[in-house]
């Protein structure tokens, strides 16, 4: 089987054509500012690695004979059900191939994850009204609870012809790319993460937190950190302070505007270099800002314990864990998670284990995103009076589970999953 690919989908999702962005003129979404306040347009459709992913040769559209079944791939703009509500832009030829069974259309959200019931009511609405086979339509998502809303959805819809999807965990097969390009490890043993800590004590920071855009859970944390005055306990990257709306009651003793304000002159918070030449519009490359550039592994060495705030926490009925989950595990730490609603017993469904011996993990079974957030506070107050070495040894005991984690990760074989269940 082969990949098919033309100019409609091989646009860029950051800087699309001018002939593309005729085809969308008439859809106002397309338009939007980015969490920082920066104008962004973003076509529905653009280029996917998918062809890479299933090891299929790539034939442009113009050298294509219409022998032979073939695959097209397109990633999916940010907001899945606007795209599969206007899944008619495909170009006219493959489409009528995808009617005559000849194409599979994979739609490709490798890199995203949100709540998934509004595109299901999209893109069968589609099928429907473009008379498509619905076998033929494979959706591949980053949120790991896909496959099961979507089975409780045609069941409750009774929808007996259905599409494939896919739950695929990219950042997990994505760790090999970035080992790759040395931004990751090639190997972690734990045993070796022990003696460094060790022998570097002095040195190193108990705890690690980065990121790279804002978000309101991401500056409340800051803002705790900044009210507490716990920022030597760690290394942490926090680029800036965009301002957002919080809960007018949880959090009124860290939202005060001194507190604020006192924050916003400390920022940023340049972890390395790749902090230092990350700021400023989006894009990539110095004087620009790419929210996806990986940090420098070293920090996982030089602390004990990530806290991350996963994307999408306060989503029902989406599991979105990305890099930022799963590059800390594969280098050797425990993580203290804000995610959605009981993404840790996701976790240990796929093979993960995680860490009630050590920390109160019951926060992620509150419904309410807020109480979870609340929980991962909680955890980090209790772990603060501890000292270096008191979390040393909790690492140390930890040493099984980390070694588990890691090892899982290295030996993911995701790429075959997406090869046997597409092709």
């Amino acid at each position: 089987m082969v990949s098919i690919i033309d100019n409609f989908n091989q646009v860029s999702l950051h800087n699309p054509s001018e002939e593309i962005l005729k085809l969308y003129s008439h859809i106002d979404e397309i338009y939007e500012v980015d969490p920082r306040g920066y104008n962004i347009t973003r076509p529905l459709f653009s280029h996917s690695d998918m062809p890479n992913f299933l090891n299929t040769p790539t034939i442009n559209i113009k050298d294509f004979g219409w022998d032979k079944p073939f695959v097209y791939s397109v990633v999916l703009h940010h907001n899945n059900a606007l795209a599969a509500k206007h899944l008619n832009l495909i170009p006219k030829k493959i489409l009528e191939q995808i009617k005559e069974k000849k194409c599979k259309l994979v739609l490709d959200n490798t890199m995203e994850g949100d709540e998934v019931t509004r595109f299901f009511k999209a893109i069968y609405n589609s099928i429907e009204e473009l008379k498509l086979p619905a076998s033929q339509i494979y959706y591949v998502t980053n949120s790991l609870v896909a496959e099961n809303e979507h089975k409780s959805w045609i069941s409750e819809k009774n929808i007996y012809n259905t599409i494939n999807v896919i739950s695929f965990m990219y950042n997990v097969m994505d760790v090999q790319r970035l080992k790759n390009l040395n931004h990751l490890p090639q190997h972690v043993d734990i045993e070796e993460e022990i003696y460094y800590k060790e022998q570097n004590i002095d040195k190193i920071k108990p705890f690690l937190k980065v990121n790279r855009t804002g978000r309101p859970e991401r500056n409340l944390f800051m803002l705790h950190l900044n009210k507490y005055d716990l920022f030597d306990k760690f290394l942490i990257s926090f680029p800036e302070y965009p301002d957002y709306n919080f809960p007018s009651n949880m959090f009124h003793n860290i939202t005060q505007e001194d507190n604020i304000e006192s924050l916003k002159l400390k920022c940023p918070f340049d972890i390395d270099q790749t902090d230092i030449d990350n700021h400023g519009p989006p894009g990539a490359g110095i004087g620009k800002f790419n929210a996806d550039l990986p940090f420098d592994p070293t920090h996982y060495r030089n602390s004990m314990l990530s806290f991350v705030m996963c994307a999408f926490p306060f989503v029902e009925g989406c599991c979105h864990l990305h890099s930022s989950t799963f590059n800390p595990i594969y280098c050797g730490h425990p993580v203290i998670q804000f995610g959605p609603h009981n993404h840790l017993e996701v976790l240990k469904s796929l093979g993960f284990k995680t860490f009630s011996k050590w920390w109160d993990e019951s926060y992620d079974k509150e419904g309410e995103g807020w109480v979870r957030f609340q929980g991962v506070l909680n955890n980090l107050n209790t772990l603060r009076k501890l000292s270096k070495t008191q979390i040393l040894n909790m690492y140390k005991d930890m040493k099984n589970v980390l070694q588990h984690n890691s090892d899982l990760i290295q030996n993911y074989n995701i790429k075959k999953v997406l090869i046997d269940r597409i092709l």
